[in-house]
């Protein structure tokens, strides 16, 4: 800013001296030529009348070698050409041309003139001598005053250029120092005036970009210091209110955070004024200040509701849907003003810690019923049954009670690894070795039902950092999962590093794979999606939660790839040591 204001300022002074100094050169250039055209003029006339006094005795005599010979000499001395005319234009004389070839005179402008009466000037090119020339005709006049001829000297235009060009050099260097002066001049006053300009812009700048302590003191006075002053006082006065106003905003922005609910404000218009992140969360686009309420959220009857509350000017209250969420919504006026404020309290944990407490007891209520119902059975049975066939019945009682047994027993490891600060140990393990003695466990159940178990380790795998009890009940559960849900084909358990600081297990089998609607909910307790073949098989629904829960407490990921007919994948991811800063 400063430069461009320095550089126009500048180049103003710049254009102005320079028309200055070139106005002035040309008119003095002008008045020097003039000068010298005078000059010369006066000259030619003084040569003129010096010869008249000698030419006109012998101009009454006609020409004679006399007047030829006077000619001469006087032109010669004189270095001028000189020319003898009579009162007709017969010219007598001359001292550079045969009078003889010349032609008549009398329509020459100064021979005019001067057979007039007058002394005659004139510049023209001479067609004699093909030059351009400078002419001055005397009159010769008798005793009576009468014209008897005229006298005429000349000389070359070249002289006046002469003496023109030795004027130029002294009017050039006369220009240039004063137009290096008038420069310098220049280059000062811009400074004055553009230094405390730019000054001024740069703290207008700070200004402008938060710094609202800039000022600017200057050691002048005049109106550059009375804008400073101006400025400086309109600087502390908006410092001050901003101030005032970001505390302000500081103090509601403090109450915003400290809650937890989704807070906004609406104007009559039904905009939003305000709002904090707990609202953010909820809103479908933004940002929201500015725009109307359904624009953000997508829920009509959250609208319904802030409409009944602007029209009645009663506190509404009601549980709406938001997308996925669940959302308690009030609305209330602010005092007599128009505007509304919305207090949004998100209720899906409540309600899906709700439904999974019911489903937790619905499905734990299931699983142990069916084999308590077998064991009742089973014990009625037994006591009418002969003595041959009351084996068949204690080994069905047996059979329930295990599975019973294996229930509590994953409910118990479920709860202890969901029991607040529960971590698993840290031991150095070979994981490569753990997940072969691991399949080794289950290699002659999978060659007993005629299915491949196949370990795909291509690599050395670095010792990780974790819970070796724990991991085995992963790999456990994955394997004992896949070989229960596999007729024929193979089970593979690969594993292999993944980037510089995590391991991937993957379990993968050709079975009958999991339904797409059924994937997001695999992990949950007593899940299972084919309940006849999970009790058929001694399945207890929690194998995967447990799965689940472990590695995420390893700081672990467990994902899942199913194609239905084709099989299924668990991948899970583990880092070197869970107890690291970045896990």
């Amino acid at each position: 800013m400063k430069q461009r204001i320095f550089l126009r300022v500048f180049a103003g002074y710049i254009a102005l001296s320079m028309l200055a100094v070139l106005v002035f050169a040309f008119y003095t250039l002008q008045v020097a030529r003039r000068i010298s055209h005078d000059s010369l003029t006066r000259g030619l006339e003084i040569a003129a009348r010096t010869a008249l006094v000698s030419v006109a005795p012998l101009m009454g005599q006609g020409r004679s070698v006399a007047l030829d010979s006077l000619v001469a000499a006087v032109a010669r001395e004189g270095r001028v050409r000189l020319t003898v005319i009579t009162p007709v234009g017969v010219v007598l004389a001359d001292s550079e041309q045969d009078p003889a070839k010349m032609e008549n005179h009398s329509d020459r402008p100064e021979v005019a003139v001067a057979l007039n009466g007058q002394v005659g000037t004139s510049s023209r090119f001479s067609g004699t001598v093909r030059r351009w020339m400078i002419y001055v005709a005397v009159p010769v006049k008798d005793q009576a005053g009468r014209v008897q001829g005229v006298v005429r000297t000349s000389t070359q235009a070249e002289e006046l250029e002469a003496l023109s060009r030795q004027g130029q050099g002294s009017l050039a260097l006369f220009a240039s120092v004063l137009l290096a002066a008038c420069l310098l001049f220049a280059l000062l006053l811009s400074r004055t005036i553009s230094s405390p300009l730019g000054d001024l812009a740069q703290v207008v700048g700070r200004f402008a970009s938060g710094d609202f302590g800039a000022r600017l003191h200057l050691r002048r006075h005049d109106e550059v210091k009375t804008l400073a002053d101006s400025f400086n006082g309109m600087g502390e006065r908006v410092q001050s209110l901003f101030e005032e106003r970001a505390q302000r905003i500081q103090e509601l922005d403090l109450i915003f955070s400290s809650v937890q609910q989704g807070i906004l404000v609406l104007d009559r218009d039904g905009r939003i004024v305000r709002s904090n992140k707990g609202f953010e969360k909820l809103a479908v686009s933004r940002p929201v200040e500015g725009r109307t309420l359904w624009e953000v959220v997508r829920a009509p009857r959250l609208t319904e509701i802030v409409q009944q509350a602007r029209v009645t000017g009663n506190r509404q209250s009601e549980e709406v849907e938001i997308g996925e969420k669940s959302v308690l919504c009030t609305v209330e006026r602010m005092g007599e003003r128009e505007e509304l404020i919305v207090v949004l309290n998100d209720t899906s944990d409540l309600r899906r810690l709700e439904a999974l407490k019911r489903d937790f007891v619905v499905n734990a209520s299931h699983e142990l019923r069916t084999p308590l119902t077998s064991i009742v059975g089973s014990l009625e049975m037994l006591e009418g049954a002969p003595r041959g066939e009351s084996a068949r019945w204690v080994e069905t009682i047996r059979r329930n009670a295990e599975r019973m047994t294996a229930i509590v027993k994953d409910l118990l490891l479920l709860s202890g690894l969901e029991a607040r600060g529960a971590e698993p140990s840290a031991d150095r393990l070979d994981l490569e070795r753990l997940i072969r003695d691991v399949t080794g466990m289950f290699a002659h159940r999978a060659e007993t039902q005629g299915i491949g178990l196949a370990v795909d380790i291509p690599s050395p795998l670095p010792l990780i950092t974790a819970d070796a009890y724990l991991l085995e009940q992963v790999l456990v559960n994955l394997i004992d999962n896949a070989l229960k849900y596999t007729e024929a084909g193979e089970v593979r358990i690969s594993c292999a590093r993944e980037g510089t600081g995590k391991v991937r297990i993957a379990v993968a089998d050709t079975g009958v794979g999991i339904p797409e609607e059924s994937l997001s909910r695999i992990f949950e307790r007593f899940y299972v999606v084919d309940k006849s073949r999970s009790r058929k098989l001694g399945g207890t629904g929690l194998g995967l939660a447990i799965a689940k829960h472990i590695v995420q407490s390893h700081a672990g990921t467990i994902d899942v790839e199913s194609t239905l007919g084709k099989g299924t994948r668990f991948v899970v991811r583990l880092p070197l040591d869970f107890r690291s800063p970045g896990n």
